[in-house]
């Protein structure tokens, strides 16, 4: 089940790169741009902590960045 918990975020997170360089592509708002970056990375930052925590949830944030 892990493994494909992590398949399945993998795709997401591309999904979320692939969207958010689709929606750059057209705008023309530099503020816009960069909110779209900024969102993109939150939420890609958030998928990315998930996908750590899959194998085992670590005590303290010291044994996360350990692995």
């Amino acid at each position: 089940m892990t493994k494909f918990s992590k398949i399945i975020l993998t795709v997401v997170m591309v999904v979320v790169w692939l969207v958010m360089v689709t929606v750059l592509i057209p705008m023309k708002s530099s503020r816009g741009q960069w909110a779209t970056v900024a969102i993109c990375l939150l939420i890609n930052g958030g998928l990315a902590v998930l996908y750590s925590c899959i194998d085992g949830r670590p005590a303290t944030f010291r044994e996360w960045l350990k692995r």
